[in-house]
């Protein structure tokens, strides 16, 4: 479990990535296992992959396939394709104007180090030198990785939905819960972790329940963060939002009313409802781009429109190959006449 953390599941990632095979005017320059756009996968790239590849296969007492084997040609086919769409990916980021910042791998790198399976620098620094790993290499997985992602999303959200398909999808009965907006209460409220305080904060309020003095006495005695210089404000919410105790109250009494301090886990309320909010259907306008991204997810959830996409994105890149790494080369099936006997 460590090692897929720490190496970025490299060999998960060959696994999954589809077999791109490209022929055009490219050349592939010295050095280079393949020329992709206008960039290229070097040898040394290769070679890295593979020793982190076989330190990956030691840990686990495997040795990689035998060279010239068929599952040792499927193998190098997936590290060469797995290093194209890389590339790919990048190029396709940069004209996206799609990047990973530093803040962003820093906090991956973060997680990776608070998780159980890891827990310290000490430790992550032992599991990348056992896998044959820099912490550079480390953030180049990760960042690849994120490219990928972010490359996805973008795509998906360029596929174009028709306003018939929307308007159909609204107007299905199939779907009608959809647009149904749960009942929702605006309310207002003062909190404190003290009792007194907030019996305090009710007599004031019951004295004057305007809006210059909620925003005076939630100043005074609220400690909610999100609301105190919002005269206790808290907007419109619908049930599940909130603490259950918080909830009931707010849910049974009628709007202008103030509520007895109420008690959470978290400590002690005053509440007022300013209004209610029954639930009502949500205009075609209004769900309008819900449903768009909607439409969009299920379109690129299908098992072909990835591979499709990345196919024709390497078409365009016009990629070719150094002799010995076109993965559909090496993945090619022998043909009979290769393998028969000469004729005598």
């Amino acid at each position: 479990m460590k090692k897929l953390i720490v190496g970025a599941t490299v060999l998960a990632l060959l696994l999954s990535v589809t077999l791109l095979a490209g022929c055009g005017g490219n050349k592939v320059p010295e050095g280079a296992i393949a020329a992709v756009g206008d960039g290229v996968v070097t040898q040394q790239q290769y070679d890295d992959i593979w020793k982190q590849a076989e330190a990956q296969y030691k840990t686990q007492d495997v040795s990689l396939p035998k060279e010239g084997t068929a599952a040792y040609k499927q193998f190098k086919a997936g590290i060469v394709a797995y290093l194209v769409q890389n590339e790919l990916i990048r190029q396709k980021a940069a004209d996206m104007d799609v990047s990973v910042t530093a803040k962003e791998l820093a906090e991956s790198i973060k997680s990776i180090i608070a998780s159980p399976q890891v827990g310290s620098q000490k430790k992550l620094d032992a599991l990348l030198k056992k896998s044959s790993m820099t912490m550079e290499d480390l953030k180049t997985r990760l960042e690849d990785q994120s490219l990928l992602q972010k490359v996805q999303k973008k795509v998906m959200d360029s596929i174009e939905i028709s306003d018939a398909d929307m308007k159909a999808y609204y107007e299905d009965p199939k779907n009608k819960q959809q647009f149904i907006a749960s009942e929702t209460v605006e309310a207002r409220h003062v909190f404190n972790t003290s009792k007194a305080k907030v019996l305090a904060a009710q007599k004031l309020l019951e004295a004057d329940d305007s809006d210059a003095n909620w925003k005076a006495v939630a100043a005074k005695y609220s400690m909610d963060p999100g609301s105190k210089d919002k005269g206790g404000n808290l907007g419109a919410f619908p049930k599940g939002r909130m603490m259950p105790e918080f909830e009931k109250v707010a849910f049974g009494i009628k709007p202008g009313t103030l509520s007895a301090p109420v008690k959470t886990q978290f400590g002690w309320h005053v509440i007022e409802v300013l209004k209610k909010n029954p639930p009502a259907k949500v205009s075609y306008e209004q769900a309008k781009s819900t449903i768009k991204k909607q439409l969009q997810y299920q379109k690129a959830s299908t098992a072909t429109f990835w591979p499709n996409w990345l196919k024709q994105a390497l078409k365009d890149a016009d990629v070719v190959y150094a002799v010995g790494f076109n993965p559909e080369l090496l993945t090619a099936s022998p043909s009979p006449s290769a393998s028969a006997s000469p004729a005598e």
